[in-house]
């Protein structure tokens, strides 16, 4: 059983191993394949997960492993991003911030239910996606002020979860 975990635990180690290959890609110019390396991180985040709950090898460690690599990975994209000047400091400083206030409210509440926080990842991913698609600054623009509304609205609703939490609990 303990070598069947290594085998998400494996998959979610694939978004960290395609970083220097994606940064290469986009250097070098080919958007095309950096899609493909993106697409293929995208995957590991799907089948990670399924694979845990399938092989029965479902921990805590995992999850929080699972979430540490997708943010490892959006952060580092994202700060290349930066780097190359297409989005401001305070984006980076979001996407961290949304990162540490998941860890301290997860380790809070072991059962938190944020409907809006559960998908930072996804809309930062698709962030990436768009950023790569159609590298514009109304994309840049977009994607800036869509995870700002969108890191205040999660931030609002995990909020909500902790004093409906310790509501209940008083």
């Amino acid at each position: 059983m303990q070598k069947l975990i290594l085998v998400p635990i494996g998959l979610s180690l694939v978004r960290i191993a395609v970083l220097p290959f994606f940064f290469y890609l986009y250097n070098a110019g080919d958007t095309n394949f950096c899609l493909i390396l993106f697409a293929v991180s995208v995957l590991s985040d799907f089948f990670d997960g399924y694979l845990a709950r399938k092989l029965n090898v479902i921990t805590r460690f995992g999850g929080y492993f699972d979430a540490s690599t997708d943010f490892i990975f959006i952060i580092a994209i994202f700060t290349f991003f930066i780097l190359r000047g297409l989005y401001p400091i305070w984006l980076l400083l979001l996407i961290a911030a949304s990162f540490v206030i998941f860890l301290v409210s997860s380790l809070y509440a072991k059962k938190l239910y944020d409907p809006v926080g559960k998908y930072t990842g996804s809309a930062l991913y698709i962030g990436i996606m768009l950023t790569l698609v159609i590298p514009s600054q109304a994309t840049f623009a977009f994607v800036k002020y869509a995870f700002l509304g969108f890191f205040m609205v999660s931030l609002a609703s995990r909020a909500i979860s902790l004093t409906k939490k310790r509501a209940k609990k008083a």
